[in-house]
């Protein structure tokens, strides 16, 4: 969900792990739209499935801008990355040369869908003037064999990675290019965001619990083996009860967080490695030690956690459990599900009513043997919940039908 955000003084440097809170808590409170918004991220392939070259996204870009007046381009080293359309959102560039379709803030779904519906007809039409494809899955193996696209952050966390990781880290980077998925965004913080965010993470662990594609285990036998703290929710943050305990665990999680990468006005690129600053990769709690950690710094890393869900820089709520869908009415569905939870409090709260007795610590080692246990189903989470009444309370079942959770993912 594309949002401006202007830190009044994005200078300032931190000197207590109480400033940070503050500084989280101000975005939660000032920041009460009630809007919706979703991230996109689409394979566009040559005419037999392989991806395509920096130089032909750059194609893709300049068609999509030249069919919305007014729109401008994101460019670094004169090259273009990004696309900003006035009234719909942005399009921007992704590690694999993946396109991703970012839609603005809406203030309810009907306008969400008429937003995705003109973005994808644009990018339809530009694949089809250039003879290309657009496709909506969780991962194309093709894209393993992606070239690395030429923007500084990539390049700079592909560095940090190989640093860390060494021959491992080139699995990482593969899944950066060759997955795609969809996120939900919204923006109910205030007095209720402590509830928004515990009733998101356990549709987010739902959705994640419900499914085994090839994006998931993708992530799972990368990310989440190498750096699971990435990719694991805030589990802790489930018994919070008011926005400064739930703030306290994303605090605890962010300060462990490697920041390989910080933002550089001075720099084409707009950002440059911390390691050619520091001479090492900092954490974000090294940072604040140093007295080096500063607004803009802060507000960058929070881009780069990828754990469900995740408070952003610029105030929103972002999810990331489902795959690419292929179609407009297929991601509808899933930005549904979440507006639901996150702006119907009596649908919230009758949630997290039912499911409070339940022992975060058991629902953490059911999320992380999701693809081992083959009697995940059935897995207890307390309070006399399983996996399989999580998945009921929280998946969109048909009108007609009960609910039931769906056992794809377990079929032996």
């Amino acid at each position: 969900m594309s949002r401006a955000y202007h830190s009044a003084d994005p200078d300032h440097i931190f000197t207590c792990r109480d400033e940070i809170a503050e500084h989280l808590l101000a975005k939660i409170n000032r920041n009460a739209g009630g809007k919706v918004g979703t991230e996109l991220e689409l394979f566009v392939t040559g005419p037999e499935g392989h991806p395509i070259t920096f130089d032909q996204v750059e194609l893709v870009l300049e068609h999509m801008a030249s069919q919305f007046p007014g729109a401008t381009f994101a460019t670094e080293k004169g090259r273009i990355v990004g696309v900003a359309i006035p009234d719909l959102g942005d399009i921007c560039l992704e590690p694999g040369g993946q396109v991703e379709l970012s839609a603005k803030p809406c203030r309810d779904l009907a306008e969400l869908e008429n937003v995705n519906i003109r973005l994808r007809a644009a990018l339809e039409k530009t694949a089809a003037f250039l003879d290309l494809k657009v496709t909506g899955t969780g991962h194309m193996p093709s894209f393993l064999e992606a070239e690395d696209m030429p923007r500084s952050r990539f390049a700079a966390y592909c560095e940090y990675l190989r640093g860390v990781h060494g021959k491992k880290a080139d699995d990482l980077i593969d899944t950066m290019k060759s997955c795609c998925g969809l996120q939900i965004n919204v923006d109910p913080m205030g007095p209720d965001f402590h509830e928004i965010y515990r009733a998101l993470m356990l549709v987010d662990v739902a959705n994640a619990l419900s499914q085994r594609t090839q994006r998931q285990e993708r992530l799972h036998e990368t990310y989440a083996k190498l750096v699971p703290s990435q990719l694991t929710p805030i589990f802790e943050a489930l018994d919070a009860r008011d926005n400064e305990q739930v703030v306290g665990h994303i605090i605890d999680r962010l300060l462990t967080l490697k920041v390989p990468f910080m933002p550089d006005s001075s720099s084409p690129e707009g950002f440059k490695s911390t390691s050619s600053v520091f001479g090492v990769t900092p954490t974000v709690g090294e940072l604040l030690n140093r007295r080096a950690l500063t607004v803009e710094i802060l507000d960058n890393s929070l881009s780069l956690q990828l754990m469900m869900p995740n408070l952003r820089r610029h105030g929103v709520l972002e999810t990331r459990a489902p795959d690419s869908p292929q179609t407009t009415e297929e991601l509808m569905q899933t930005a549904r599900q979440y507006r639901r939870f996150a702006y119907d409090a009596k649908a919230r709260r009758e949630l997290l009513e039912d499911f409070q007795g339940i022992d975060p610590q058991l629902l953490k080692d059911a999320f992380l043997a999701r693809f081992d246990d083959a009697r995940l189903l059935s897995r207890d989470i307390g309070g006399g919940k399983t996996v399989a009444s999580l998945m009921a309370a929280v998946m969109p079942q048909p009108e007609s039908a009960p609910a039931k959770p769906s056992p794809r993912a377990y079929i032996p």
